[in-house]
C-alpha cells in the first residue's frame, strides 16, 4: 500500500499539530535520569535532546516510533510547495 501525501499530511498534523503556534523556551540535553526514564544508555546517547516550549511542554526527538534510541533535528530553509 502506498501512502499518499494527504496520507501523511493527516498523520503529521494529528500528531504534530500541537506544536503550531508554540515557542521554544529551552533546548537542552537529556539528564541521566531521563535517558534512563526513556531506557536509554546515558554514556551512548550523545545528541539526545530535549525541546521545552513556554508552556512546559516539549518533545523529544527519537530514532523511531518505538523510541530506540534518540533522534536528530535538522534545521533548513523550506522551499514553498
Amino acid at each position: 500500500m502506498t501512502t499518499t501525501y494527504a496520507d501523511k499530511a493527516k498523520y503529521i498534523k494529528r500528531d504534530y499539530g500541537s506544536f503550531v503556534g508554540k515557542t521554544i523556551k529551552e533546548i537542552r540535553p537529556l539528564t541521566k535520569q531521563e535517558c534512563e526514564d526513556m531506557a536509554w544508555q546515558y554514556d551512548y546517547e550523545d545528541y539526545a535532546v530535549v525541546v521545552i516550549f513556554t508552556d512546559n511542554t516539549g518533545f523529544i526527538p527519537m530514532a523511531d516510533p518505538e523510541g530506540n534510541g534518540s533522534g536528530f533535528l535538522a534545521e533548513t530553509a523550506l522551499v514553498a510547495k
